[in-house]
Formats: structure tokens, C-alpha cells, sequence
């Protein structure tokens, strides 16, 4: 493998992409900020709920349940990067402790 190779993969979405999929993946990369992409996925979502159940009442249940959902999968996949940030920590510290 090129040396390249190794700098195009040192980007934090190779990693995630990595340990979201178990490989690499054809996503584009975004450059914006993450506030950006938040706000325009959320724009996107209500957008294509309002549009399928004007009625608000449907709206609002129907939004709610994808809303719980949602919460649900960013409160997993938090823990999960923490554990992993933490586990990748303590074996950093362990090589390093190899190199004194």
C-alpha cells in the first residue's frame, strides 16, 4: 500500500466509516459544520413529514416516534463511542509505556 494511502485513511469518516460498516465506504465527506449538517438533515426530515401528514395531530405522533427513535440511536451510539475512545485510549497508553 502507498504511503498515500495511509494519509487519505487518516480521517476521522475512515474511521468512522470503519467502525460503523467494517470497512471503508462511497459516502462523500462532508465539510460543513457539524451544526450544519444536524440543522439540515432535521430541515429535511421535518420537511418530509409535515408534506406527508399535514394533520398536525398525525404529525406530531408520527414525528414523535421517529424523534424517540432517533434519540434512542444517538444515546447507543455515544456510549459506544465512548467505550471505544477509551478502549483505543488505554492501549495507546500501553504502547507508549512500551517506548519508555
Amino acid at each position: 500500500m502507498k504511503f498515500e494511502n495511509y494519509l487519505q485513511r487518516a480521517e476521522l469518516i475512515s474511521l468512522q466509516n470503519f467502525l460503523k460498516f467494517g470497512g471503508e465506504t462511497t459516502i462523500p465527506t462532508s465539510n460543513k459544520k457539524y451544526s450544519e449538517r444536524i440543522t439540515e438533515a432535521r430541515k429535511k426530515a421535518l420537511n418530509f413529514f409535515e408534506e406527508k401528514f399535514p394533520d398536525m395531530d398525525d404529525f406530531d405522533r408520527i414525528y414523535g416516534y421517529f424523534d424517540d427513535q432517533v434519540t434512542e440511536y444517538e444515546e447507543v451510539f455515544f456510549e459506544i463511542g465512548i467505550i471505544v475512545g477509551a478502549k483505543i485510549g488505554f492501549q495507546f497508553r500501553e504502547k507508549m509505556e512500551e517506548l519508555s
